[in-house]
């Protein structure tokens, strides 16, 4: 079963990931992950890291939608082999962006007109020519874009390592990728979805950290019970 995890940078997606690895274990199911891009895997990896932080001689393919959605599919492809694994397999993959993750960001980059077609053209290369299989459930962790954005420049701050890339570093994209992925799961695109809007599941009472540990653990809460 392969569960997608998704979400505008700064979501809390690696969060809800690690807690339901915990969960999933403790309930006796067998539970493994994977994360997109696979920035360490050549050599499209590297290749996606390059272009989203400023590589001049990727800017050609960073300019393009669907140059770059391309880039990011076929890194997708090169893990074919873990992914059909998973979804013939009885364990739980939980995928840290995955198709979905290529339309909403692709179709944010673009007119309006373009983005619906955009969406299909997506699942067409992914799920059509690429042969991806399709996830079993997609979660999309709704949270304000100004405090996702905070979250990712914070992350960013704590990793010299890790800068922020072209895509976090706009926040009038995050929020048009944020109403792209509204779109994706009303309109049911792919494969089932299940909404998890951070703002709500931590309650009006609860402070700071608390709040954020109060989220967490009521959308671990909810995504069990489609799973259980």
């Amino acid at each position: 079963m392969i569960v997608a995890i998704e979400g505008i940078d700064g979501a809390g997606k690696n969060t809800l990931t690690m807690a339901l690895v915990a969960a999933l274990a403790a309930a006796g199911r067998r539970v493994g992950t994977l994360a997109f891009p696979r920035y360490s895997v050549a050599p499209l990896g590297p290749a996606a890291r390059a272009m989203l932080t400023g590589d001049p001689a990727l800017a050609p393919v960073a300019a393009s939608a669907r140059a770059s959605a391309l880039l990011f599919a076929l890194d997708r492809a090169n893990a074919r082999p873990e992914l059909d694994a998973a979804a013939a397999g009885d364990g739980v993959v939980l995928v840290d962006r995955y198709v979905a993750s290529n339309a909403a960001y692709g179709a944010a980059r673009l007119p309006a007109e373009e983005r619906a077609g955009f969406r299909d053209w997506v699942a067409a290369i992914e799920l059509g020519d690429l042969a991806l299989p399709r996830p079993d459930l997609q979660v999309l962790l709704r949270v304000p874009v100004q405090v996702a954005r905070a979250r990712a420049l914070s992350r960013a701050a704590a990793d010299s390592g890790r800068g922020v890339d072209r895509f976090e570093a706009d926040e009038a994209l995050q929020a048009r990728v944020a109403l792209e992925y509204d779109e994706l799961a009303r309109s049911g695109w792919a494969a089932p979805w299940l909404t998890v809007d951070r703002a709500e599941t931590a309650g009006a009472s609860a402070p700071g950290a608390d709040a954020m540990a109060a989220s967490v653990e009521a959308a671990v809460e909810k995504v069990l019970r489609d799973l259980l």
